[in-house]
């Protein structure tokens, strides 16, 4: 509840949409594995009569470490559960599975594909082609990872089939190649239409985000608004009665400050009022909660704080507020605060209450002063 995260600085879009793509890459693909085993198991039942059974189930038994490595890894996101940034570091080890799987089919082809069977060799070929189309649709959050996907699987057999130089194998190849053309314009496609879809759904949340912040935020200050002040205020003073811990309440305001509009201007006045803010964003702890309640009044709650200790902070704001000189133009002028303390185990309208009738009371015994409320 600390005024730092007011001036905190804009997310970088790009990292956001990044990992929002990736966060889909693994929700959406993780059946995709299952997928390729199936699909293995089907082509060396088709394979099991014309190749050698040793090559088969040795390039299965390969798959299947590069499905359990992807198994293993998809489960330890799960466990980590990362978010924001955190979750650009799972890029890597993603794509690099990613790629050992897609490289077993695609070379592996190679191996298993049965020399003299141009038909079980079309069949190599359907598969691949099949496994790349659902690459498409599966890693399509990510363009650079689906084209990745699909040059590792189909590619090493596309080129397998052009340097046989038989017409038909040259055909297979070219419709492979077409394929892979178009692959490369629909994922352009549809990767921007995603993209453009993450981007406006983060660009939707940050708007919103930062209109409840200046919802709550005081616009010449940077502090809290009387909005928020009771608002956090509220949640600091429930805490405080259920733990039964004290909570103390400063509230300040400018002295004379009708005098320095009148004498110096508004603009001056407000000069001010940005200096008061800078120095209880200096001197206030990050549980605090500070704000500018009023034209020139300031309310401070501060959790787990005695009457006393409350009251030294008061002084010493008082002290550096009479030490300040307010730089306006080409003019200086010094300010000065009264103060009213209290605290107690209570809910915050009380303590608004208690406080208010202190700082009046300094007020009327000259102002620049700091009572607390007896």
């Amino acid at each position: 509840m600390n005024l730092a995260e007011k001036n905190r600085t804009v997310p970088d879009l790009s990292v956001l949409v990044r990992s929002d793509k990736l966060q889909l890459l693994y929700r959406q693909s993780f059946p995709a594995i299952f997928v390729s085993i199936i699909n293995a198991v089907l082509l060396m039942a088709i394979l099991w009569s014309v190749q050698d059974h040793r090559v088969l189930l040795s390039w299965f038994s390969f798959l299947l470490v590069t499905a359990m490595a992807r198994l293993f890894l998809f489960g330890q996101y799960r466990k980590a559960a990362p978010h924001g940034h955190d979750v650009l570091s799972w890029e890597k080890p993603y794509f690099i599975t990613l790629i050992l799987s897609s490289l077993t089919w695609g070379v592996g082809s190679l191996l298993i594909m049965p020399p003299d069977s141009p038909v079980h060799q079309a069949v190599v070929l359907y598969f691949l082609i099949g496994m790349s189309g659902g690459a498409i649709s599966v890693y399509s959050a990510h363009r650079v990872m689906t084209l990745s996907t699909i040059a590792a699987v189909l590619l090493p057999s596309t080129g397998y089939f052009l340097v046989t130089g038989e017409f038909v194998f040259v055909g297979m190849a070219v419709g492979a190649i077409i394929f892979f053309l178009s692959a490369i314009r629909s994922t352009g496609v549809l990767g921007l239409s995603l993209h453009q879809n993450f981007l406006m759904t983060r660009q939707l949340e940050i708007s919103k985000e930062e209109a409840e912040r200046l919802a709550r935020v005081d616009e010449l200050t940077g502090l809290y608004n009387r909005r928020a002040f009771y608002e956090y205020g509220k949640v600091l003073a429930n805490n405080s009665q259920r733990n039964k811990d004290e909570l103390a309440m400063v509230l300040m305001d400018i002295d004379n400050f009708k005098t320095i509009n009148d004498s110096f201007g508004h603009a001056a006045g407000d000069a001010a009022l940005k200096q008061i803010g800078q120095i209880l964003l200096q001197r206030l702890r990050k549980s605090d909660v500070f704000a500018r309640i009023g034209g020139e009044e300031f309310g401070m709650l501060l959790p787990l704080t005695s009457l006393g200790k409350a009251a030294r902070l008061a002084e010493e704001l008082r002290k550096v507020i009479e030490g300040t000189h307010v730089a306006y133009e080409n003019e200086s002028f010094t300010i000065t605060a009264s103060f009213g303390v209290t605290s107690g185990v209570c809910d915050i309208d009380t303590l608004v209450r208690q406080a208010d009738v202190a700082m009046y009371q300094s007020k009327e015994s000259g102002r620049n002063t700091v009572i607390c409320d007896s």
